[in-house]
C-alpha cells in the first residue's frame, strides 16, 4: 500500500538538496577522474561512495518519511551520521556490525530470560 504524502515544499526543498549534493559528489568525483586518473584514490573513492548513499536517500526520501515521522528525532541523524560514516570507510562496518550483532542477541536474551522469570 502506498501512502501519499502531501505536498511540502519544504520537503521538497530538503529532497532537492540531498539530489544536488548527491549530483556535486558524483560530478566532482568524474572530473577528478578524468582530469587525472592518479589524483588521489581515496578522495576519488569517497566522493564516489557518499555520492552514491546520497542518491540512493535522494530516490527513498518520500518512504523514509513516513518511517522517519515515527521514530525519536535523535535517531534519523544517528542513522544518517552511521551510513555517512560507512560509505566513507566501509572497514568500520565491521565493528559496527558486530556490536549490532552483539546488541541484538543480548537484547533477546534478556526478553527471553524476562518471559520465562515472569512465568
Amino acid at each position: 500500500m502506498i501512502v501519499k504524502q502531501p505536498e511540502d515544499k519544504a520537503f521538497e526543498f530538503k529532497r532537492a538538496i540531498v539530489g544536488g549534493c548527491a549530483l556535486a559528489c558524483l560530478f566532482f568525483a568524474g572530473l577528478a577522474y578524468v582530469a587525472s586518473p592518479d589524483l588521489n584514490n581515496v578522495l576519488l573513492a569517497m566522493a564516489i561512495r557518499v555520492g552514491i548513499v546520497l542518491f540512493v536517500s535522494w530516490l527513498a526520501m518520500p518512504q523514509l518519511r513516513t518511517v522517519l515521522e515515527k521514530l525519536p528525532a535523535i535517531l534519523p541523524g544517528m542513522l544518517l551520521l552511521m551510513i555517512v560514516l560507512l560509505a566513507a570507510r566501509p572497514n568500520v562496518f565491521k565493528i559496527v556490525g558486530s556490536l549490532i550483532v552483539v546488541t541484538t542477541a543480548l537484547m533477546a536474551i534478556s526478553n527471553w530470560i524476562k518471559k520465562v522469570t515472569r512465568k
